[in-house]
């Protein structure tokens, strides 16, 4: 069964309703990340849905945060916090302690926070508010954050989301999560898009496959792990364990795209000691312009992080026809169903045999090929929206 099937169909919006719902950009990355990609998709259409029941977005975050996601804001209202919110430290205390004040200042009739496991107020606020927790990944991961942001997260965080009206899960993994550490939580399960305007399957000559492999730096077939230098939670170091004792380590090269959020290093010292320098590229941060044309030029997709909340670039992958290797955790069980081969993350022979399956089984590739494409069309950014939008009009009945 699609993960969309969890979701009642959309209801039918109150006509008589005129909301006005406050954003936060706090904690979204500025747009580089998961998170940001879901920012940039539901805002407009949030902004767009309450333009047509005569209300209106605002939106409020610092001018960096702004200027990150440019044409998303277009038909919102925005309000420019002060650059001394800027570090995650005060950007946090801020969320939690004058957000819904700010929220009632700019006439909102109701706060919304994307970015609900980051950045959330923590008392009760003098309007309704929602919230969306996209993981609670840090339950799982021993050590995935520092200290102080695993103590913000595990006895923090829980109790503010216990003063949010109503709480959004991109999936029902993260909904159990939710429920296991909120007190009385009833979590909506609204997943999370794909755009398949944008992740289409590319044959081996198509221009854009040859602009992508030049922009990596790559020649011949790849595997591509699309995610964040985060360790231990994104699980860099068993993949390159894994692949380098895999026969793909002689037929294919290992790209590994993203930013830098620590781990980078260690992962360098790995490839390095392991002898497979020749193997493994490491192209940084891929401009999202550029992401589809690299995900559907690969010959595989991985997906092996310790727990994911939702996944998205393993289901752009399927958008793409190109088969996943994912980690049978999390989410990604859900979201993916039987069209992907999981193993388990903290085995890397299960990863290694993982991925020589993925590159090896010409039936599941024709059936991901098949299968893929429709089964991500099923997840869209217009559902996604319409069910905030709705949670949004509830909280204010």
């Amino acid at each position: 069964m699609n993960l969309p099937s969890r979701i009642a169909p959309a209801p039918i919006l109150d006509p008589h309703a005129r909301p006005r719902i406050a954003i936060g950009l706090g904690g979204t990355d500025l747009g580089r990340s998961g998170i940001g990609v879901y920012v940039r998709e539901v805002l407009p259409r949030l902004a767009r849905l309450a333009i047509e029941h005569g209300g209106r977005v605002h939106v409020f975050g610092t001018r960096r945060e702004m200027d990150a996601y440019g044409d998303a804001l277009v038909d919102t209202s925005p309000y420019v916090l002060t650059r001394s919110l800027a570090s995650p430290l005060a950007s946090s205390a801020w969320y939690a302690l004058r957000s819904t004040a700010l929220a009632a200042d700019l006439g909102a009739s109701v706060i919304l926070h994307l970015a609900g496991n980051r950045r959330v107020h923590a008392r009760p606020g003098t309007i309704p508010s929602v919230a969306v927790v996209h993981d609670l990944a840090q339950l799982h991961v021993r050590g995935k954050y520092d200290v102080a942001r695993m103590l913000y997260a595990r006895h923090v965080l829980p109790r503010a989301l216990g003063h949010v009206d109503a709480l959004a899960t991109p999936s029902r993994a993260t909904a159990d999560d939710v429920v296991a550490c909120v007190p009385g939580a009833q979590p909506t399960v609204i997943p999370n898009g794909v755009d398949v305007a944008r992740f289409v399957p590319l044959a081996a000559d198509d221009p854009r496959a040859r602009a992508a492999r030049a922009a990596i730096g790559v020649v011949g077939p790849y595997i591509v792990y699309p995610a964040r230098f985060e360790a231990p939670g994104k699980n860099h170091l068993r993949l390159v364990r894994a692949f380098a004792a895999s026969s793909a380590v002689r037929t294919h090269e290992l790209v590994l795209i993203g930013a830098d959020w620590g781990g980078l290093a260690a992962v360098r010292a790995e490839i390095t000691r392991l002898g497979i320098d020749a193997s493994v590229r490491l192209p940084g941060f891929v401009d999202d312009a550029v992401l589809p044309a690299v995900i559907a030029a690969a010959d595989a997709v991985a997906m092996v992080g310790l727990h994911e909340g939702f996944g998205l670039p393993a289901l752009e992958a399927l958008a793409c026809g190109v088969p996943v290797v994912a980690a049978a955790a999390g989410s990604l069980p859900e979201v993916l169903g039987a069209l992907a081969v999981l193993a388990d993350p903290l085995d890397e022979r299960a990863l290694t045999a993982g991925i020589e399956r993925v590159l090896a089984d010409r039936l599941l590739r024709a059936r991901t090929r098949a299968e893929g494409p429709p089964h991500a069309a099923a997840f869209t950014w217009d559902r996604t929206a319409r069910g905030l939008f709705e949670l949004c009009l509830q909280v204010m009945r």
